[in-house]
């Protein structure tokens, strides 16, 4: 008797919709727009983050697919250093994609993922007057899925909402240099000067959990394969 083979499960991507906050009160916005999302765009694809640059879908919204699902938690924490000061709403959608190596995305690109992120940035939007404004949102259709992320996302949107532009410079230093000692010394300052940032920045925090949260999301989807 021949035995069927399991039909393969679809590959999964991850969509990321951005809005940036506020931009008709943003002068030359178009401008800085351009030249921010050209160096990401750069930055992202030579990280093998995410499958093409990041496309101009409205005046004030750009969007991307990851080169693999588990990506987004590097490519969201990214965006958000590099747009500071200008605030973004990253939705993410994870699911289906059609076309998703043509480009660009916003003409040939389609699927589960792209209505998801749509989904999660109607509800970034809807919760904007709230007492705790989200900008920061995650739909996958798995329930535990977008418990986690969700939940992580909260604590990191409250967390970096609170620095002060003398720690978003820091971090953003750290981050690009990838050293505390090179920061201080863009940053003409001592290296205890930029840990103690780092610390009252809650760097390490998150840090920490968007690793723990790409971590969470391979074995995830590792197991649906």
């Amino acid at each position: 008797m021949q035995v069927r083979k399991k039909p393969a499960a679809p590959r999964l991507y991850s969509v990321i919709t951005a809005d940036l906050v506020g931009s008709r009160r943003i002068a030359d916005f178009r401008k800085k727009r351009d030249v921010i999302l050209h160096t990401v765009s750069k930055a992202h694809i030579d990280r093998g983050l995410i499958v093409s640059a990041y496309t101009i879908t409205v005046w004030d919204e750009f969007q991307a697919i990851m080169a693999s699902p588990e990506k987004f938690p590097q490519a969201a924490l990214d965006l958000r250093r590099q747009f500071y000061p200008l605030t973004l709403r990253i939705a993410v959608g994870i699911g289906t994609v059609t076309g998703p190596r043509k480009s660009p995305i916003n003409q040939f690109a389609g699927g589960e993922a792209f209505e998801r992120a749509r989904t999660a940035m109607e509800k970034l939007k809807r919760a904007k007057r709230s007492k705790s404004p989200r900008l920061t949102a995650v739909e996958s259709g798995d329930t535990l899925l977008d418990l986690a992320a969700n939940a992580i996302y909260q604590l990191q949107d409250a967390l970096a909402g609170d620095l002060s532009p003398a720690q978003w410079k820091t971090v953003r230093w750290v981050a690009s240099l990838g050293s505390q000692e090179l920061a201080a010394k863009k940053l003409r300052v001592n290296i205890s000067t930029v840990s103690r940032t780092l610390r009252r920045a809650h760097y390490w925090e998150i840090e920490e959990t968007s690793q723990a949260l790409e971590e969470f999301l391979r074995a995830r989807f590792a197991l649906a394969r």
